[in-house]
């Protein structure tokens, strides 16, 4: 796809500056990108590329300035609404797992959502090639919407977890498919600029949503807050869905697509077969039940009467590393085509970035997936208060993502803001483990939680822009993909850990305190029936 020209009839403020080459940022002494794949430019046009991609780098043809500057305008009211949504979410939780007598399964429906939402990235980005960025916006929309309408409905922790699975699979996967729309529409320089952009709404939301969800705990009740959005987000959706496929429409008019599979039909079977092997789903379902079944464990054996002894546990421990071995197996002797594209982790840029986010992650939900209940307890703060304190990761990294954009647009380099922030990450995430005892002021967990939220910001955008620069563009939703997988299992796995410690280790630790003052620090507010922590 060449460039639009500096006219009235493109995007140039978008689309004119070429993206990073490699070679060239090596020449003046950059060396942040890796040769190799990465020498394809990014708007490069690739003549065997799927019919989704050339569907999307015809329409760009087709974009004038206005028109995508409004798109833009839209899909940043479609975030501003999603974030909303889960900041509500994420403070109603407590209450929803604690109102089915289940708060420590808390980590439990959280590790199956995380991890299901994350190997369902690749397959993702397979679809969004082949067939185009509206159709897995629709996709993902309607899977979105069916699950928002079960969490409300649900009668038991078992439906509501399964909803959360495919809530998440489609939450994250309408960001998903709008950020690869993004990442097609602007250049590797400016990219990062315009992700920042849209990571802006959680800074309001960061207050709007738990004041939010403690306005439906006194006005009604958790269910209307999900049935509600249920309603609002296919509104909010519905103006994107129809631009991009008026777009769409109009370079197939102008002839600037052509006709793929003009002639070849298929049988019902033989569609099924088609995207089975094309998206590998085999694959899909042993790494999704081999992480699943290892991981869960860690947070449901304190429930069981013989704890790490029992049957069920031990079953599930087997079934799961056996399902990790035959998902090798598989793809290395059985798939014809993997769910993971194993060739781009060769590419350093992009194995790093996997790891850099994996890494995150663990160290986020280690801390963080309980972090709400304990300020609740240990301070006494409000649902709301407490709320606030939790989303000080998101108001920092996303109020920091367009300055460390600009950063990357003025430097034309991205590895020294790792090498700064990574240090400070790790010293502040250490100062934690003596800031959060006992008789500590909470001023000195905020100053902790902003630190940690600068540093890992900034290595969250250094992780995503290095995956890119190493890749050409028909390979750029396969690269976010990866990360996206490694911040799944990173987030599973952090998870489950802290999962464990909740139900393994804090009910010993507190038995060891005199029952009366339990009693008193859990206070009886938080043992009716909208309590938000059981122990």
């Amino acid at each position: 796809m060449p460039p639009a020209k500096s006219d009235d009839k493109g995007p140039a403020l978008i689309l004119t500056d070429q993206p990073f080459d490699p070679d060239d940022e090596k020449n003046r002494g950059g060396g942040d990108c890796e040769s190799g794949s990465a020498s394809t430019p990014d708007g490069q046009q690739n003549t065997n590329s799927p019919a989704g991609l050339e569907i999307i780098e015809a329409t760009a043809k087709t974009w004038t300035r206005p028109w995508i500057v409004s798109t833009y305008v839209l899909i940043w009211i479609v975030f501003f609404t999603d974030s909303l949504q889960q900041q509500m979410a994420a403070s109603l939780l407590p209450y929803v797992t604690s109102s089915f007598g289940f708060h420590g399964l808390l980590a439990t429906t959280s590790i199956i959502a995380v991890i299901i939402a994350g190997v369902s990235k690749p397959p993702l980005a397979r679809i969004l090639d082949v067939t185009g960025r509206n159709q897995g916006l629709i996709i993902m929309l309607v899977i979105t919407v069916i699950s928002l309408i079960v969490m409300a409905t649900c009668g038991n922790i078992q439906a509501f977890a399964a909803a959360q699975v495919f809530y998440w699979t489609g939450m994250n996967g309408i960001g998903y498919v709008l950020s690869i729309f993004i990442a097609d529409t602007t250049t590797l320089r400016n990219r990062m600029i315009l992700f920042g952009l849209t990571t802006t709404p959680y800074i309001p939301n960061t207050f709007a949503g738990p004041a939010a969800a403690q306005a439906f705990l006194e006005g009604s009740t958790w269910r209307w807050s999900y049935g509600t959005f249920s309603v609002i987000i296919p509104i909010i959706c519905a103006p994107v869905i129809a631009v991009f496929a008026f777009h769409s429409r109009k370079a197939k008019k102008l002839g600037l697509v052509s006709d793929h599979g003009q002639g070849e039909r298929r049988t019902i079977w033989q569609e099924v077969m088609y995207w089975a092997v094309e998206l590998d789903l085999v694959g899909v379902l042993l790494c999704a039940a081999g992480l699943s079944l290892t991981l869960m464990p860690l947070s449901l054996a304190n429930y069981q009467a013989d704890k790490w002894r029992s049957q069920p546990i031990i079953s599930m421990l087997v079934i799961g590393a056996l399902c990790l071995v035959a998902f090798l197996l598989h793809e290395k002797y059985v798939a014809s085509k993997t769910f993971i594209p194993f060739a781009l982790l060769k590419t350093r840029n992009v194995l790093v970035a996997c790891l850099m986010s994996g890494n995150i992650w663990i160290s986020f939900f280690c801390s963080k997936l309980f972090f709400s209940s304990y300020l609740q307890v240990v301070y006494n703060v409000s649902v709301s208060k407490a709320g606030y304190i939790v989303n000080i990761f998101s108001v920092v990294i996303c109020t920091w993502a367009v300055p460390v954009g600009v950063l990357m647009r003025w430097s034309d380099r991205f590895r020294w803001l790792a090498f700064i922030s990574v240090p400070i990450w790790i010293l502040f995430t250490g100062l934690m483990l003596k800031f959060r005892l006992p008789g500590t002021n909470i001023g000195y967990i905020i100053m902790c939680e902003v630190f940690t939220s600068l540093t890992g910001g900034t290595v969250i955008q250094v992780q995503q822009i290095a995956a890119m620069s190493a890749v050409p563009h028909h390979e750029v939703a396969l690269s976010l993909a990866l990360v996206a997988l490694g911040t799944a299992v990173g987030g599973a796995v952090g998870q489950s850990i802290s999962g464990a410690i909740w139900t393994n280790t804090l009910p010993g630790k507190l038995r060891g305190f005199p029952a009366r003052r339990v009693e008193v620090r859990l206070g009886r507010d938080l043992r009716g029936p909208k309590c938000a922590v059981e122990i």
